[in-house]
């Protein structure tokens, strides 16, 4: 065997060798890819990272006065989306210049930065009396809250209680802050004219 054959067979191993090493660390790094990758955030995405029991929060607006309260028996926060789910929320307006309004659902859920709550099942919304308005009460089984703009939004039946007189339709919007209220088809008013004054 002449020393050119043996050069050619220590550059034909040491190619062999290099082929093998790449090969192997493409295969470790895809099982690494499978374990750590998008595949496996995926499965991840829809499990909480934290719950909170029985808490009350409030929530601030830019200058620094309360918004509203949040209370819940329990509540997951997802790390995916950044969003939070309820069980039993009640929220209540703080805004000593508006009657208060009540919403209560049997859950709950809202987006990354808290601007929207989705609310389902049993979801009432009482806003108090005042001196020149009866009390308001609006039932129905999905709500979304809007809170920067303080308007509720549905497109399920609603019964809407004002003194004795009730209102019933399918889809709404409530402005709280514009004091108005729109149901959207199906309408159906029985009303009571209110008691004469003396």
């Amino acid at each position: 065997m002449t020393p050119r054959f043996y050069d050619r067979l220590a550059a034909g191993l040491s190619v062999t060798l290099l082929l093998t090493l790449a090969a192997g660390t493409y295969f470790l790094a895809q099982i690494s890819l499978r374990e750590t990758g998008p595949a496996r955030a995926a499965a991840l995405t829809h499990d909480p990272d934290y719950f909170v029991e029985d808490l009350v929060f409030t929530r601030m607006n830019s200058r620094g006065d309360p918004v509203f309260r949040v209370s819940a028996t329990r509540m997951l926060h997802y790390p995916d989306d950044q969003s939070s789910t309820f069980e039993s929320p009640v929220l209540v307006s703080l805004d000593p210049n508006d009657p208060r309004i009540t919403l209560r659902a049997d859950r709950g859920r809202t987006s990354a930065e808290g601007e929207e709550t989705l609310l389902t099942g049993n979801v009432v919304m009482v806003r108090d009396a005042t001196a020149r308005e009866p009390a308001m009460t609006i039932r129905t089984e999905s709500a979304t809250i809007y809170s920067e703009t303080e308007i509720a939004r549905t497109d399920q039946p609603v019964r809407i209680e004002r003194g004795d007189s009730v209102l019933t339709g399918v889809g709404m919007e409530f402005n709280n802050a514009a004091r108005s209220l729109r149901v959207d088809s199906r309408v159906q008013l029985t009303w009571q004219p209110p008691p004469p004054t003396r």
